[in-house]
């Protein structure tokens, strides 16, 4: 990984962390090992992922395409559940 995107992601990680904190802190969830802690973080998760496809797709002057962002991320996800389970 280069030093810019280890930067970016970095900034990336940052960004949700804060996020995350607010978003806890928002839905009064106060158990960071309950489901609902579990929910906030995925939340988080999803929409800076979403941000970052469409901005990946802007700069290409792709159209952003949510169904798209939307299977591709549930292929992921089934993927890497496939990929824990063995």
């Amino acid at each position: 990984m280069s030093t810019l995107h280890k930067q970016a992601m970095d900034a990336v990680l940052k960004a949700a962390d804060m996020d995350v904190l607010a978003t806890l802190e928002e839905q009064g969830v106060k158990d960071r090992h309950s489901e609902e802690a579990d929910n906030a973080v995925m939340d988080v998760a999803i929409s800076h992922a979403y941000r970052v496809f469409v901005r990946i797709c802007e700069a290409q002057g792709l159209t952003v395409d949510a169904y798209l962002f939307a299977d591709l991320a549930a292929e992921l996800a089934e993927d890497e559940v496939a990929g824990q389970a063995e």
